[in-house]
């Protein structure tokens, strides 16, 4: 069947692509308008854009009847503009810098004079995009270097304007586990995560789950916040990592910091202690130590770029403590080791091949309150954790780009028991090794929650694409696909939990384990075009997605456990979604000069999936339910055979509270929700439930107050749509009845309802959308503000040039020694020279932030050097270390 679907979607994808190709992810543009001395527009100009960063060096465009040239699908990096035409003075413009998802408008005045004639043209470089509706917010390597944050791609999210974290990280004291970026209401899993323009999203938690990165690797990090194209499908946070790639000469650069837990200010204040908190969370220890270098192989045509890294960050766990009274400590690192070769194949031809493995250990896994000794988990040192990328890029011609890339993702991992803690299966050890919660006192000892674990995501992309230049318009068509599996496994002593309150045996927790359980994607196809067409001041952006979604629980089997019996099911294929995402953006110049912009985007994006209902739905997945337990003999040990009478002489658990069809699968059973379909175990899904999607609105302006620097206010307001509702059918209103309990604030009687213990083993899960009156949607809204300046490259810092260019890893196999030639024009216009605000070098400790003190020493280009800071600017001064 994905065979099929495969081979229809790349005839229909490859038809595309010949009538007019499109591109894979956004890149940059320069445009303009070229008029003479009396302000008449100029067809038939040359216009030339050149840089090292590009493939073909130099990549040129003819003006059309309107005197207006675009020129796309740039890379970011610094370009060089020559304007020409017989019987008029060329025109040069050096040093515009071009960010990533920027169109910089780049317009120019021609004058009749000598051939020989060169007019140099000096200038700040446009910070206000008039073409297009997108907000991005570029990190170039100065910043990244520069910024004292924890290097990881969400620390640095977390401080783009409308974007916050799920947890926020101070410093790195997060790094080793991902934390989502949250933004216009769209959770973790809403953001795309992009390397070199091919998503590289993981397969757990509907793609929440990311790559932890070596920001070494990178040469930027773009984040995009409003108005994604049609390249992309979900509407959160789209983050792009811009890669290094090597170059004719060999450089390289070194970063470490670190931290101690007496850097650190108390985290618990006086009223936490009188709630009973004792000790609260900490830093116990942080360091992170990594680098890059990167050079060629043959010169011209193969460069290598090589990065590593190693993070530590050891927390501090409030109220666990070991056995001789000092407070637990999570123990964890993660390394990474990458390589990079980029080939420059033929003049046109350019290929890229990219590998990062990362290792994950935790030696004690906890949470507040728990047991370090025993209750904690051990994440293993990761067997296979890696990503994969190749990629092709053509510039057939000035107006043709065509690209084709893959991508795939492997998070494999094992969490175990701590040793000695998993007796073997079946012996009375195992009975009684099983955890123990007490909700009361917030304790977990005994053993670890989650048992003996393991777990292998594994998902693929593949991104075909092109970009096509025609006048006033830039049209462009894609085909995207990404498909994988997701396969876990659980096996838990005594296959229960044990529920106190203050050491009082209440309920059992009961596990269907052991158990595994597999569910795939089996396609995510994505097609799509749009279009830019600039009308004088107006650029109407418009497109249409359409993405088909396959998945499907495969054929699996698990073994029989203490609660239930042998287990086979599958395969069943979910419900098909295939939906339409249309996108519109207006954007108008307000005074034709490039410098104030008025946006207006509307915008349906899908929410993101991976295992849509499959993962849910799988009867074979890990399942749990609460009885009553009454520890009849005092051994502390739950037991009791299924179906025994409760409260007699072996029997503690009262099986009469469990779902009568709980961890079964009855052969023939279905979990989709056809007429007369026999349910497998206590879900099923309506076969007409559609896939959550939202709608956003932004209206915004952006407007230039000063060389360099902008000025931005936006308004978003988000709806979604199709939000799905579980709703157990076999239940209805009269099953619940009035119960009183106590108000924990002054004791008054509050009224709640409780299912009768007469139907609380009816249960059957339906997860559909709601319908009339309980239609679901929701609704969000935001204003924001941003203030935003653009630092010169090679600004100087009295007088003194920095030693930092922007070429060592942007040259692309042209090296460069990072001076600008001198104009041999016979006229020249000056450039503003950029200082930094202070010449007093700064301390070593450049920053004091939530208690952490962050110490920072880098090597740049091979040598040891220590980098300065210039407050105002952030521009880097460097001082050779003897």
């Amino acid at each position: 069947m994905r065979s099929r679907v495969m081979a229809s979607s790349f005839v229909v994808a490859l038809t595309w692509l010949a009538l007019l190709p499109g591109v894979a992810h956004a890149q940059s543009a320069i445009v303009g308008v070229i008029r003479d001395a009396s302000g008449g527009v100029m067809p038939g100009v040359t216009v030339e854009a050149a840089s090292p960063q590009l493939i073909e060096k130099v990549r040129s465009v003819v003006t059309d009847e309107r005197g207006t040239y675009q020129i796309r699908d740039l890379r970011p990096g610094v370009y060089g503009m020559t304007f020409t035409l017989p019987g008029f003075s060329t025109v040069k413009r050096d040093a515009i810098e071009l960010p990533t998802d920027f169109t910089a408008t780049v317009n120019a005045e021609m004058r009749v004079g000598a051939i020989e004639e060169t007019v140099t043209v000096s200038g700040a470089s446009p910070v206000v995009d008039v073409q297009s509706t997108t907000k991005a917010q570029v990190l170039t390597r100065d910043l990244l270097d520069a910024i004292p944050t924890g290097r990881t791609a969400q620390s640095y999210g977390q401080l783009v304007t409308g974007v916050t974290n799920a947890q926020p990280d101070v410093g790195g004291a997060h790094a080793m586990n991902q934390v989502g970026m949250v933004l216009h209401g769209n959770a973790g899993k809403e953001t795309t995560v992009m390397l070199d323009g091919i998503q590289l999203n993981g397969m757990c938690g509907n793609g929440s789950t990311q790559a932890y990165t070596n920001t070494q690797s990178y040469e930027e990090m773009v984040f995009q916040t409003t108005s994604a194209g049609a390249d992309v499908s979900a509407g959160g946070v789209r983050q792009n990592m811009v890669p290094r790639q090597g170059g004719n000469d060999l450089h390289g650069s070194v970063n470490a910091y670190g931290s101690r837990h007496t850097w650190q200010a108390a985290s618990i204040t006086p009223d936490l202690i009188a709630r009973g908190l004792t000790k609260g969370d900490s830093l116990d220890g942080l360091y992170d130590l990594e680098g890059g270098v990167g050079g060629k192989i043959v010169r011209d045509r193969l460069w290598w770029f090589a990065a590593a890294r190693e993070i530590s960050a050891n927390s501090a766990v409030a109220d666990a403590f070991n056995p001789d009274g000092s407070q637990a400590v999570q123990d964890q690192h993660v390394d990474n080791a990458s390589i990079r070769l980029t080939s420059q194949i033929t003049p046109r031809n350019r290929f890229t091949a990219y590998i990062d493995r990362v290792n994950k250990y935790i030696g004690h896994d906890m949470l507040a309150g728990y047991d370090p000794v025993k209750a904690s988990r051990v994440w293993e040192p990761s067997k296979l954790y890696q990503q994969l990328q190749a990629k092709w890029t053509s510039p057939v011609s000035s107006r043709l780009l065509i690209e084709a890339g893959y991508g795939e993702y492997r998070a494999q991992r094992h969490t175990t028991y701590q040793p000695g803690i998993e007796p073997p299966y079946g012996s009375a050890e195992w009975f009684a090794a099983a955890f123990h919660q007490d909700t009361s006192r917030g304790t977990v000892t005994n053993a670890a929650p989650g048992g003996n674990y393991y777990l292998i995501p594994v998902r693929k992309f593949f991104s075909s694409s092109a970009s096509y230049v025609a006048g006033a318009h830039t049209m462009k068509f894609g085909a995207q696909d990404t498909w994988g599996f997701l396969e876990q496994g659980t096996t838990l002593n005594g296959a229960v939990g044990q529920i106190y309150q203050n050491g009082v045996p209440t309920s059992a927790a009961i596990y269907n384990t052991p158990e595994r359980d597999r569910f795939t994607m089996n396609a995510q196809w994505g097609l799509y075009g749009q279009d830019a067409w600039t009308m004088k001041r107006f650029t109407l952006n418009y497109g249409v997605r359409w993405e088909y979604f396959r998945s499907s629980i495969a054929a699996e089997s698990s073994a029989a456990g203490r609660f239930i019996p042998d287990r086979v099911f599958g395969p069943e294929v979910m419900p098909i979604w295939k939906t339409w995402s249309p996108r519109l953006g207006v954007t108008y110049d307000l005074s034709g000069n490039a410098k104030t912009a008025i946006k207006f985007s509307v915008n349906k994006y899908q929410l993101s999936v991976t295992n849509g209902v499959a993962a849910a739905l799988n009867p074979m997945r890990l399942q749990s339910a609460s009885v009553t337990w009454r520890d009849l003999n005092g051994d502390d040990i739950v037991q009791g055979p299924i179906g025994c009478t409760f409260n007699t002489p072996g029997c503690e658990i009262n099986f009469a509270q469990l779902p009568r069809n709980f961890g079964l699968i009855t052969p023939g059973c279905s979990t989709i929700a056809t007429p007369g379909s026999i349910p497998c175990g206590t879900a099923q899904v309506d076969p007409n439930v559609r896939r959550p999607d939202e709608v956003m609105f932004n209206l915004g302006v952006q407007h230039e107050l000063l060389p360099r620097v902008s000025v931005a206010a936006n308004w978003v307001r988000t709806n979604f749509y199709n939000l799905a509702l579980t709703q157990n059918v076999l239940q209805s209103f009269s099953d619940y009845t009035p119960v009183q309990i106590a108000s924990p604030l002054d004791g008054s009687a509050i009224t709640m309802y409780n299912v009768s213990s007469a139907r609380q083993s009816a249960v059957l899960n339906l997860n559909r959308q709601p319908t009339g009156h309980f239609r679901s949607s929701a609704t969000g809204s935001a204003i924001r503000t941003s203030f935003c300046t653009a630092i010169r490259p090679g600004a100087a810092s009295r007088g003194i040039p920095s030693s930092k260019s922007p070429a060592p890893f942007r040259s692309n196999g042209a090296s460069s020694s990072g001076r600008r030639s001198r104009p041999t024009s016979t006229r020249t216009e000056p450039r503003p020279r950029a200082r930094c605000g202070s010449s007093r070098r700064p301390r070593d400790m450049r920053r004091i932030a939530s208690g952490h003190a962050l110490r920072e020493r880098s090597w740049i280009r091979g040598w040891p050097w220590r980098r300065w800071q210039c407050p105002s600017s952030r521009r880097e001064r460097n001082s050779r270390i003897g």
